[in-house]
């Protein structure tokens, strides 16, 4: 059973590495989604939501 779990797992993994490297979105660079991600957190810290929910918002 530990074995079809990590042959499952394995299989998984690998078709999400095929997806994000198939993906035809541009890249994002790290320092960009560091600062989104650091515009989040400040948000969240000031009891706002974050730039995510905020677009979902009706």
């Amino acid at each position: 059973m530990k074995q079809q779990r990590r042959d499952a797992y394995t299989r998984w993994l690998a078709a999400e590495i095929l997806a994000a490297i198939d993906d035809p979105r541009p890249s994002i660079s790290h320092e960009e989604v560091m600062a989104r991600m650091d515009a989040q957190l400040a948000r969240l810290g000031e009891g706002r939501p974050t730039e995510h929910a905020a677009r979902k918002a009706p």
